[in-house]
């Protein structure tokens, strides 16, 4: 019994302290943990960031501070006790709900969580809220602003708002986000939320359209212009000197999948930045199958969604719509030959995007051998495999050479065998000859 009890003592003990370990020094590590929850999808690591209701109630019940103030202010806190509901993702559920939207809405933006790298973060004070009167008097210090990540494969600068950084005895907890936006800086951020805000509302007013919009892909940028849609204020309003401002690139997107489960297929989109008065521009490439070449996409998208992708050599033509992450269709071509393609969006190693820049940009060979970027891709795993090839084809080819040397090598034995039988046989020949002779002399005597 008392080693049993030893036991539970030590475990919890370890459990206490890896609890305790648990819990931010600063508030940078409390946001670099909010982005690694991010980055790896950790909803259940999300959850634990938060202080559980338990914990501010009995800091609530055994606060010491007697001061006539501080204890009108915490029995409002203990008549209130939804005040501290609210910051346990347990009972409110808008936590966990920021978390998914924050998510779901960067996906559909074109964010790679997985890749998305932390460019820098703003916070401030939170200003004492008089609905929570008594919740400084257990959580002295809140903060809330903005973390701007970056996104490596898109190469793309998002902001995302968060909220509820809350210092308890000199750790932090929480972090609720509340939105993500394309910005590069807090200005940027609070326009085009503004904005989204304006059209959402718009939207309330405009219930008719809701069935248009849905019916297109989330991320589809190209109908803003038109109607009296208030997205229309997304319009680039810099001066325009000559009339043919050149093209951007405001987004990329790399897809992988497979045509009627068999073939092999990956596709490449860059969208261009919008110009007033016309549909949103693409490009792309594409390569199907085993092949080492890209094609080079005309891409149009029709006002019902469809994308329809042709290559440069006419050789098919795909009829594609966008689901989320996902591309859903045919391929076709003039023989009439089809099939079923599906492609997800996926990310890239590294130096692959530039690559096919450069094919897009500046004519670059269209031929890429895939196996360059399988040393970024798999640690390493890629290089040793290339050696390997290396190797056996040179022992392949040292074998032909030896093959080759073989046949000679029996040629040249025989020729040898076969002079020395013709020696031999002179040899013979001469001594019967003079044995002949010799025999004749001697008759002759």
């Amino acid at each position: 019994m008392l080693l049993l009890l030893c036991v539970c003592c030590a475990d919890a003990a370890a459990q206490r302290h890896r609890e305790r370990r648990r819990w931010e020094a600063t508030e940078g590590g409390l946001v670099y943990k909010v982005l690694q929850c991010l980055q790896r999808r950790d909803t259940a690591a999300y959850f634990d960031l938060f202080p559980p209701f338990d914990t501010l109630w009995s800091m609530v019940n055994r606060n010491t501070d007697n001061s006539p103030e501080a204890q009108r202010e915490l029995n409002n806190l203990k008549q209130h006790p939804q005040i501290l509901v609210e910051f346990d993702p347990l009972y409110n559920r808008s936590i966990i709900g920021g978390f998914a939207h924050v998510l779901g809405k960067g996906e559909d933006s074109g964010v790679q969580w997985s890749s998305v790298v932390m460019a820098r973060y703003e916070l401030h004070k939170q200003d004492p809220n008089q609905t929570m009167l008594g919740y400084n008097r257990i959580v002295p210090e809140r903060f809330g602003g903005y973390m701007f990540v970056q996104d490596e494969f898109n190469r793309v600068t998002y902001c995302i708002r968060i909220a509820e950084i809350q210092k308890i005895k000199g750790q932090f907890f929480g972090g609720q986000l509340l939105n993500v936006l394309k910005a590069k800086n807090v200005d940027e951020f609070v326009r085009k939320e503004e904005m989204e805000q304006d059209y959402l509302r718009w939207l309330a007013t405009h219930p008719d359209t809701t069935t248009a919009v849905a019916t297109k892909d989330s991320t589809d940028v190209a109908d803003t212009a038109a109607g009296d849609n208030p997205l229309l204020l997304h319009r680039d309003d810099r001066p325009d000197d000559d009339g043919d401002k050149r093209e951007e690139v405001v987004d990329r997107r790399y897809y992988e999948g497979m045509m009627d489960n068999e073939i092999p297929i990956k596709m490449y989109i860059r969208y261009m930045r919008i110009i007033p008065g016309k549909p949103q521009q693409y490009d792309g490439l594409y390569k199907l199958g085993e092949s080492k070449k890209y094609l080079k996409l005309e891409i149009t998208v029709t006002p019902e969604g469809k994308w329809v992708i042709e290559d440069e050599s006419a050789m098919g033509v795909m009829e594609l719509v966008l689901k989320g992450r996902n591309y859903v269709g045919g391929w076709s071509n003039a023989d009439e030959n089809g099939f079923d393609v599906v492609m997800t969006q996926t990310g890239t190693p590294k130096g692959k995007i530039e690559t096919l820049d450069k094919i897009l940009d500046r004519g670059a060979n269209p031929s890429v051998d895939e196996s360059i970027f399988e040393e970024e891709d798999d640690g390493g795993k890629g290089k040793k495999r290339k050696k390997n090839k290396r190797e056996k084809a040179a022992r392949d080819k040292k074998q032909e050479k030896t093959t080759e040397k073989e046949p000679s090598k029996e040629n040249d034995i025989g020729a040898e065998k076969a002079a020395n039988n013709n020696d031999a046989n002179v040899k013979k020949k001469r001594k019967i000859t003079t044995d002949g002779a010799n025999k004749n002399k001697a008759d002759t005597q």
